[in-house]
């Protein structure tokens, strides 16, 4: 074999030290523009590179290559890839490196599950590495200490998801040699560490945004939709390229031709843009590759009902039933089932009159069902006695009723959405898996009205601001509210907590491991639970007359619009 001429050893060197030029001579692939340019970035010594990404960008495949890039450039270099998740370091990012391992040119060594490792006689420091992310033993920062070499890459897949305290351990490697920093993720949180860097913190990283516009299936391609400015004025909003043709005129054959149908993909986007449209936290998130705007007087956090959406713990014990029910041609009527703190499934029908099927998916839990609250105002106080007629336990909830506390709620709804709202504070809620009850619950707004008492935007305010009506929210704030029957309020809820305070066992919500209850109170233990009891007694007082025949209104109140009815007067023509 010959010797490698000054030119040769050149070119081969140029390489090298080039990412971009490594991943095409010697790892066979080409990098389009954004992932170039996140290349470049981290060719800067120190660097601290952040990527927020749409769905299927292409964002680990990137760290894949980069990883291996870094051995071959250094010979004294650690590289370090974790996550929040076994699958997404095993699968996802080192899956990707095996892939890229079996294309290579470069004469890398044998890799096992989540290393690779070069000859130790020869180079004591040159591997790769990747390991989880979590501090459920309170030591995993501990694993960052240890990597010091002279040129150290440290790579955070799924970033959102990753422990502060596991980003303070990794800052600390940075006092000495030379570390780079690469963090990649989907934005779906609007709070934490990832986000503050692209916002109060931005001058610290190099950030980059891939939406799914800028990738090179949609060259050419454009979206045009019509908004409003802050104002309310019409506005013209266009993505993509301006020049280019709309993708809602695209062909059915035109949607699938797609130069790297492994990113995301033309039919893809337009399903979605038709499915949730600008404006849901999904669409900001998932093609768009940005934070999802939430309102501040959202009621639910966005990095709450994530929370929820990854918990998979799972109860056992009684099953806790909320139905929200729709009238005919509008909406859907919605089942929640709810185990303690773990929701078993939410279903819903648009068919006008769902009994059939509603009753089939309650028999399935028999005997379990402890509480099945049922919205009664309008046509669901039928659908109420209709399942009280057929054994099941239910109870008639109108959610515009007085509150227990009515000093500091509206009425009833906000009351038990604010019971819901701490719940899912304090990380008591998991198994929230349907995308689109987490839509409604994140698109629900409160604000305190003039007497400072707690309001919950209504379905009227929010159809006019464009939201369909949140009729699976409803159904879960139902699943996990705690009205007694007859009439006693929120007695057992408020006894409940009374039990907690003071140590006793009578709690009705189970809490999860680490709850904190409140502060002891200083009244006697009883005060509390009669304060409540009191209060749930006045809100039974006489209501007001009946708008169809002006006679008294009695407990059982019917609510249509603004009319307020008994229930034969407000009957349907279906329940006659």
């Amino acid at each position: 074999m010959k010797p490698l001429t000054v030119v040769q050893k050149a070119k081969i060197r140029s390489t090298l030290v080039d990412p971009i030029k490594f991943v095409l001579h010697w790892l066979g692939s080409d990098l389009w523009s954004v992932q170039r340019d996140i290349c470049k970035a981290l060719l800067k010594p120190q660097a601290k590179v952040n990527v927020k990404a749409c769905h299927s960008s292409g964002k680990t495949f990137l760290a894949a290559q980069i990883t291996l890039w870094w051995l071959a450039r250094y010979e004294n270099a650690i590289v370090v890839t974790t996550a929040p998740t076994k699958k997404q370091v095993e699968v996802l990012m080192w899956g990707e490196i095996h892939k890229a391992l079996v294309k290579s040119k470069y004469p890398f060594p044998s890799a096992n599950l989540t290393k690779l490792e070069f000859d130790k006689t020869k180079y004591p420091m040159r591997y790769a590495l990747g390991f989880t992310t979590t501090v459920q033993q309170q030591d995993e920062g501990v694993k960052f200490q240890g990597f010091h070499a002279d040129h150290v890459l440290i790579i955070i897949d799924e970033a959102p998801g990753v422990d502060p305290k596991i980003i303070e351990a990794i800052e600390g490697i940075r006092a000495g040699g030379d570390v780079r920093i690469l963090k990649l993720g989907n934005p779906t949180i609007s709070s934490g560490a990832f986000y503050d860097e692209f916002h109060s913190k931005r001058a610290s990283i190099q950030p980059f945004t891939i939406s799914a516009f800028d990738t090179p299936n949609f060259e050419g391609i454009k979206l045009s939709y019509e908004a409003q400015d802050s104002e309310g004025a019409p506005i013209t909003i266009t993505l993509g390229d301006p020049n280019g043709r709309d993708l809602m005129d695209l062909s059915e054959e035109e949607l699938d031709q797609n130069v790297m149908p492994w990113l995301t993909t033309r039919r893809w986007v337009k399903e979605r843009f038709e499915e949730w449209g600008p404006g849901d936290f999904r669409w900001d998130s998932r093609v768009m590759g940005d934070f999802p705007s939430q309102s501040p007087d959202a009621l639910l956090s966005l990095a709450w009902l994530e929370r929820a959406q990854r918990d998979t713990r799972t109860y056992e014990g009684k099953v806790d039933i909320g139905i929200d029910v729709a009238g005919p041609g509008e909406d859907e009527t919605v089942m929640c089932a709810r185990c303690g703190f773990q929701i078993l499934e939410i279903i819903g029908w648009g068919n006008p009159d769902p009994r059939g099927e509603l009753v089939s998916a309650l028999r399935k839990y028999g005997d379990r069902i402890g509480t099945l609250n049922v919205d009664s105002a309008g046509i669901g106080y039928y659908l109420h006695k209709h399942l009280q007629d057929l054994g099941f336990p239910s109870n008639a909830v109108n959610v515009g009723e007085s509150p227990a506390d009515k000093e500091q709620f509206v009425n009833l709804k906000a009351e038990l959405y604010w019971g819901l709202r701490m719940r899912a504070k304090i990380g008591d809620l998991a198994g929230l898996l349907d995308e689109t009850s987490i839509s409604q619950l994140a698109s629900i707004r409160w604000k305190p009205n003039s007497r400072g008492q707690t309001e919950i935007e209504s379905k009227e305010a929010m159809r006019k601001r464009g939201v369909k009506s949140p009729d699976r929210a409803e159904a879960i704030m139902l699943a996990f509210a705690k009205v007694a029957k007859n009439g006693a309020g929120l007695l057992e809820y408020y006894q409940g907590i009374t039990a907690v305070q003071t140590g006793g066992d009578q709690d009705p919500n189970p809490k999860t491991a680490g709850f904190r209850p409140a502060p002891t109170v200083t009244a006697p233990v009883k005060a509390p639970a009669m304060t409540a009891y009191n209060r749930a007694m006045a809100a039974l007082a006489p209501q007001d007359l009946c708008d169809h025949c002006g006679k008294p209104l009695g407990d059982t109140v019917v609510e249509e619009g603004i009319r307020r009815m008994h229930p034969d007067c407000a009957r349907p023509s279906w329940a006659s």
